[in-house]
Formats: structure tokens, sequence, C-alpha cells
């Protein structure tokens, strides 16, 4: 450093110990004049003791700002707690991250951005193949660039995941690619700046409203021991300085930070000295001395237990400066990057042009619409449900209602485990109210344990309702189907009993009562009191998943085979969930439900499982069920409530279409989901309708599915066509999006409204084109319903109210006639003989297209 350069630098160096509280202590101490430094008290030369001072404080301030303005790409396991003056944005890239920021921790995945404001007290541990990017802004250059001092950004998408990050995402995802390219570059600088600036724009907290953490007393705490680390600092001296006992100021200090004072400043220390071994020339004795240890045995001892390797060795194993990231993790940015490129490649078909004959297909069978799930027999005894339950019957022309747990102790049937005097009034009321629907019961046999779920792979529930089995032998349950079933024939008559049907499931998690029977000597006790009072009825099972266990299937199917008895028709569940088995031997064969794939074929994949194994088994042909269906299991996942949810479960309906005799979504109402956490209009529970009767994007895919007809002309990945006796045709096309790795990774429940854009690999539009061939000369009317994320769906007008939790009577009511499909007609000349029809769709939109064939003037 030059002479000149010292002496320039004199009135900086006190403004910038002024706004340590230092100025008064230097100033008042030492002059500069004509290049000699002068001590007041002294009357004279004070000599080469200032000019060391001075000089060691332009040096710190001159690395402090080199240190901070830089980008880092780590993937090392984390950082000890420490603060400092620069504020500090963390973005994850892969893996999770534990950040603890003043005595908080937050778990932070893929796309998660945490700003750290100056003098927070912070640390972070990585795990999962965490990569993260650090970016760094000088305190004084924030300070001189919002010319307000304190300040506080308020930036974590952990804690307010509603917020809007799209914007800094975008450029942090170009500062990386640019970055990847050259880390020293204009194009990095200036995107560096660009991020800064949005960062001010959106997330600077009202100087009027919350003060910076500085400014409190942990603040005051923070900022002198960042300033006196290099000098004699104890815990008494600290706590006296605050006029608190020892004690106190411990408990004070480890509520604040989360960490203890010793603690605290041996890890600040050690991360200063390992700046200064990567960053400066000294010597290992003067780094210690420097920051704060007078005993060089100490200083090493504590170095190597924290880093595992003596100072000396660390420097030379990791001798560049400190803001070149490494080659290793240059590595990961490369391979994300091309990760994220391929993500950015538009998967569908853009401009494509689908060819679709008006004048074949073949008959097109209603498996979607034909049964749904309402839950446990106990929930239909609500009006809500009871209301719910009538409009999917009603609306949407659901024949088939399924319920479970017909001996729920709710509905009072027998006291204990007697089956000397059962009451089934209750029971009754719920058959009645479906009879007069015109709607047919489906029973689940024989009991299963009520669970809300909260998020797969976590043991989160909202409550589990019973764990007592409601059976506790194999006669038991015999004698209360008999009871059962007199009574439905004596009640509804042998022929009205036999419309209905009879799903005997395998409790594959043996939990209940029932479910410890075996199941084979189960069916066929089961089957055989069913059909002697209602010879008619249908009588299926096992409800497996076909992923769970195939070796339980196969077993089923073979032992069926060539029984007489053998059911009536199969059944299996499907939901889009990875599967892993544990042998234990307390309580059995145990599985975990795993990661989420909503976006995948899964009924498909499930379907084509069951269908091997038939072959392979050479079992006679019967029709096959899927009884319970959904893309999410959690009861508090706002996913559900998306339009992407939609257009995720037309992929799957349209996959099953014309190959699955029934497929049972799961299920109709929001109503039984109601905990104490139910306060917002929207839950994220699995129903179509929500308790205050709005529905849901997924009621509309429904909706849309029933104007169908009755042959289908063709279907893709992106579209079904039907037509309906030659007089119109109906496409319904949708533009489902695929997850970004990010959502696998998050819990279900802590999914945000505002995140649902982000969880996405892109945003692309889709265009097709659809040429309808053999329509007949003139002027064609179009009706266009769609609903997509941006309008036409209650989030998106729920989002517009301010995502409230208390809705007025009047903002229900406005939402109920809000929250339908947005519709548009056209008119156009068919040509040729062909009619082309061009389709925009943004992300996770859907449409029904309703061609007429009749001439329009």
């Amino acid at each position: 450093m030059s002479w000149q350069f010292f002496c320039a630098e004199k009135d900086k160096i006190l403004r910038l110990r002024k706004q340590q509280g230092e100025k008064r202590r230097y100033a008042e101490r030492y002059k500069l004049r004509n290049n000699i430094f002068f001590c007041p008290a002294g009357g004279g030369i004070y000599g080469q003791k200032a000019i060391n001072l001075l000089r060691k404080l332009v040096t710190d301030n001159s690395q402090e700002k080199q240190e901070m303005n830089k980008i880092q790409i780590t993937s090392a396991g984390g950082e000890a707690c420490h603060s400092h003056r620069s504020a500090e944005l963390i973005y994850v890239l892969t893996g999770q991250a534990k950040i603890h920021i003043r005595g908080e921790d937050f778990q932070a995945f893929p796309k998660d951005v945490i700003l750290i404001n100056p003098e927070e007290p912070h640390g972070w541990s990585g795990h999962k193949g965490a990569l993260v990017c650090k970016i760094y802004m000088d305190y004084y250059v924030l300070k001189n660039a919002l010319k307000q001092e304190p300040f506080l950004f308020l930036c974590n998408s952990v804690r307010e995941p509603e917020k809007d990050y799209g914007r800094i995402r975008y450029i942090l995802e170009t500062i990386l690619s640019k970055y990847a390219e050259a880390p020293e570059g204009f194009w990095v600088e200036s995107l560096y700046y660009a991020l800064w600036e949005g960062i001010k724009t959106q997330y600077l907290a009202a100087s009027t409203g919350q003060t910076a953490p500085v400014g409190d007393k942990i603040g005051e705490v923070m900022d002198y021991i960042q300033t006196s680390y290099g000098q004699p600092l104890n815990l008494a001296e600290t706590a006296a300085r605050w006029y608190m006992s020892e004690s106190a100021f411990s408990r004070f200090f480890k509520r604040e930070t989360g960490t203890g004072f010793t603690e605290y400043v041996r890890n600040l220390r050690l991360e200063q000295a390992k700046e200064q071994l990567l960053s400066t020339n000294k010597t290992v004795t003067e780094i210690a001395y420097d920051c704060g240890y007078s005993n060089l045995s100490v200083f090493n001892k504590n170095f190597r237990q924290a880093f595992s390797l003596s100072p000396k060795q660390f420097r030379q194993e990791r001798n560049i400066p400190v803001q070149k990231t490494n080659a290793s993790d240059l590595d990961g940015l490369a391979a994300y990057l091309k990760d994220s490129a391929s993500y950015k490649k538009k998967a569908e078909t853009k401009g494509k042009r689908i060819l679709i004959d008006t004048r074949q297909g073949s008959p097109f069978g209603d498996s979607a619409l034909h049964c749904m799930n309402a839950g446990m027999f106990a929930n239909l005894l609500e009006a809500r449900v009871q209301k719910h339950v009538s409009m999917v019957i009603q609306n949407l022309g659901v024949k088939c209602i399924r319920l479970s747990n017909p001996f729920d102790p709710e509905l009072k049937i027998r006291s204990g485990h007697g089956t000397e005097q059962m009451n089934f009034e209750k029971m009754d009321t719920v058959l009645d109210f479906l009879l007069e629907q015109d709607a047919v019961p489906v029973f689940e046999l024989p009991e299963r344990q009520k669970k809300m779920i909260v998020s797969i792979g976590s043991d989160k529930r909202l409550e589990e309702i019973r764990t007592d089995p409601v059976f506790l032998s194999l006669e038991e349950w015999e004698r209360a189907l008999e009871a059962l079933m007199k009574h439905l024939a004596d009640r509804y008559t042998a022929k009205e009993v036999g419309r209905w049907g009879f799903e005997i499931w395998y409790d594959v998690e043996q939990v209940t009562g029932a479910g410890q029977i075996p199941y084979f000597l189960l069916y066929e006790r089961t089957r055989s009191i069913i059909k002697a009072y209602a010879p008619e009825a249908k009588i299926g099972g096992s409800g497996l998943n076909t992923e769970l266990s195939r070796d339980v299937l196969k077993e089923q199917l073979l032992w069926w085979k060539d029984r007489e008895d053998r059911p009536d028709f199969l059944t299996f569940i499907s939901y889009p969930y990875q599967v892993e088995w544990d042998e234990k031997k307390e309580t059995g064969k145990q599985y975990s439900l795993l990661s989420i794939d909503s976006d995948t074929h899964f009924v498909k994949q499930d379907m084509e499982n069951y269908y091997a194994l038939m072959r392979e088994t050479d079992y006679p042909e019967t029709p096959v069920w899927v009884s319970e269906w959904n893309t999410s299991l959690s009861e508090r996942n706002i996913y559900n409530d998306s339009c992407a949810k939609a257009c995720h479960m037309l992929t799957q309906m349209v996959d099953a279409a014309d190959r699955i005799c029934r497929m049972s979504y799961w299920g109709i109402s929001d109503c039984p989901s109601q905990y104490f956490d139910s306060a917002a209009p929207l839950i994220g529970a699995t129903g179509l309708i929500t308790r205050d009767a709005l529905l849901k994007p997924a009621y509309y895919a429904f909706e849309f599915w029933k104007q169908l007809g009755e042959r289908m002309l063709g279907k893709g990945e992106h579209y079904i066509a039907t037509s309906q006796h030659g007089d119109s045709v109906q496409i319904l096309t949708f533009n489902a999006k695929q997850f970004s790795y990010g959502y696998q990774l998050k819990d279900e429940d802590r999914l945000a409204p505002g995140e649902l854009p982000f969880v996405f690999r892109n945003s692309h539009r889709l265009e097709l084109t659809f040429a309808l061939e053999g329509m007949k000369k003139g002027k064609k009317k179009i009706c266009i319903y769609r609903v997509g994320e941006v309008s036409g769906n209650v989030l998106a007008e729920w989002k517009k109210l301010g995502y409230a939790n208390d809705l007025l009577r009047s903002e229900i009511a406005y939402l109920q006639k809000i929250c339908i499909p947005r519709m548009e007609v056209l008119y156009q000349e068919v040509t040729g003989g062909i009619l082309e029809l061009d389709v925009m769709l943004e992300a996770n939109e859907m449409a029904l297209i309703l061609v007429f064939c009749k001439d329009y003037p």
C-alpha cells in the first residue's frame, strides 16, 4: 500500500469508525499533520505505533470490501455461527440447508432465498448434496445507496413463502449462468447490482415500521463483539458493560443468538482467522494475535478442532482467494445449470398439428365419473357433506358412492364388541340419503383406521380418530356382518341390495383388528355371508397398490384364479408415491410412502402392472376398478386447490380412458378434513368442494369430463377428443406442468399459494392446432371454456382478496359466483372438409372446446 493512498484514506477511516462507535477513541488520540502523526496528550510525535494502527484499519476495511463484494458457490458442510457487517444472500441450488439466524432455524430447499441482514448472528449446515450460492453486499455501499440507517430487509422464502420471489430468482439464475461462463465478467457485475436493486425495491422494510437488528440491545452487543474480538474479551466484562450479571447475560445471549457467548466469540475469531489465512500473507502467529488469541498453541488447538486441519495445513490445501469458487463446486454449478437448461426446454410440442377424423371413433365409456369416494359412513351424517355429495351426483352424474367403516363407533351401531343388540338407524340415514339421490352405495369392508395425513414421508398427522380395533376376532366380524346383511335385506329388499357393491380390501398395514385376520379367510367368510342375503350383489377385492407388494397381489390372483367365489371385479388403489418396505418383527410387514410425483402417469403405470400380473397368472377376464385414486394424499397441501392438480388429474383420466372399467376419485368434500387449523377458506384438502361450497379446479376437471361425448375420436398427451351423435365434437385439452425436484423435497404442507408458480420445471405456453376432418362446409360455432392459474379458479380469486382467512358471507357468495370457467364464443368457416382450430394454453390451464356441427348464418 502506498503512503499517498494511506493518507488519502484518513478521513474515510474516521467516518467508518464513527459508524462503529469508535471515532472519538481515535480522533481524540491521533491527529495527522503534514503526513506525521501527533499525540495531543504527549505533545510530540507518536511514531510507528499510530502508523501501524491506522494502516491496519485501512487494510481491514479494504479487505472486508474485497471479501464481501463477491459471489460464492459452495458445497461445504456449512459455517459456524458468526456475524459480519455485510448483508448476505443465500440461495439454495440443490439439496437442503439448515440455516440458523438469531436463534431461529430455517430448513431451506432448492430455490429458497434467505437474506441475512448486517450483524445478524447466523450459520448454516448442508445435507443431501447441498450446493449453495452466497452473495454479499458491503454495509457501507448499501447504506449510501439506501440513504438511510438503520435498514432491514425482509427476504426469507422459508418464513414468508407467500411473497413473490420470482424476479429475484430470475436474476439469480441469470447471474449463475453468466458466473459459470466468466466469474469476473462485466455481465456478472451488472447483474450483481441489478439483484441488490431488486432486493431494495421489493424487500426493504419501511423505516417507520420495523427497525434494523443493529438498533436493539443484541445488535449493540454484536457490534461490540465485532469490533472487539481482536482484544481480550470475556463474559464478565461484557455483561458488566450492559449492567447485567454473568448468568443473566448468558441466558440473554443464548436466547437471542442460539449460541453461548464463549462459543460465539471463539467461532467468530476462527472464522476471521480462516479468512485471513486464505486472503493475506500474514504469518499464523500474526493472525492468531490479530484475532484475539494471546496463546498460539490454544489458537492451533481450537482451529484444528473446528476445521480438522492445522492453520498451516488449511492454508496449504486451500491456498486460493476466498472469493474464488473451487473447481468441484464449479462442476456442481455446471451440473445444476445443465439440469436447469434441460427443464427449460419445451417438453410440450409447440405448434403441433393434431389430426382428428370426426367420421371415425370407438365407444367411449364413462369410467372416471361412475363412482366417487365420500370417505367414512359417519361423514355423511353432516348436512354439508350430504349437500356436496348431492352436487356431484346431480351435476356430474356420479352413479356410485363408495363409503368406508360401516361399523364406525360414531354410528352407534353397537355397544363395545357386543353383537346381541345392534342399531342401524344412523347407517340407514346415510343409505336413505343416497337412495333418494338415486345413487348406488359401495361398501368398503371390513374397517379402516381414520387418518388425516399432513405430509407423506413424515410422521405428521392431524389426528388419528381411533386406535382401538372395531373387531377382535373373525367370529365377531361374522356375527356383526350377518346382522348387517339381514337388516339391509329386510329394510331395502335383497333385490335392491343386489345392485350394490362390496369391496373386501386388504389391510396392508395390519393395524386394524379385522386387518390382522388372514385375508383369504376374511374374504371367503365375508363373501359367503353377503351372497347368502344378496346373491346378485357385486363383490370385489383387494384394493392393493400394485407397486406396494407384487408378491401379495400375485398370490391373491393365483388363489382366486380357479375358484368359483373369485371377485366379480378386481380393485387396486393408485397414488403417486414411491413405496418402501420395512420388515419389523413386532408388527409384520410395514411400508412407508415417500416422495410424491403427482405429474407422472402413475395410474397408467399401476394399471399396466395389474394387467401384466393378470397375464402372468393367466387370470380369467375380469373387470378392473381403481377403487381409490388422487394426485396427493395430504389434507394440507395447497396444490390440491390449484389448477395444476386439475391438469394432473386429467392426465390420469385420459390414460385410463377405454382401459379401466371404473376409477373412483378420493374424495368429494373438504369438510371431513376440517380441524383446529382450518380457519382459511382453502386448506389444501383433497376434496372437490370446500366447506363453503366453493368449487375447486379439480371439480371443473370432472365437469369438463362430463361434457365428453359417446364416441372417442382420439387422445394424446395433452388432449382427448370425442363426438356426440354426430352433432358436436368435444375436445378437452390441458397443459399440465411437471414439478421441479424442489417440490419433492418439500413437506407437502409447507407449500404456500404464492409458491405454486415456482415449483414447476417451466411455465411455457402450449400451442396446438386441431384439424377436424370430415366436417361439412359452412360456418361453425365454437364455445371454449377455460380454467387456469390466472383466472376462473378459486385460488386466483382468493389471492385478489388478500388470502384473507375470515371471509364475510358476502365475500363467500362472491367467490361462489366468480369461480367459474371463463367462456368465449367464436365462429369459423370450414373449408375443404377440415376445420382448423388454434389453441393456446397457459401453464396448468385446461380448456373444453365444443364444436357444433350445424351451420350458423
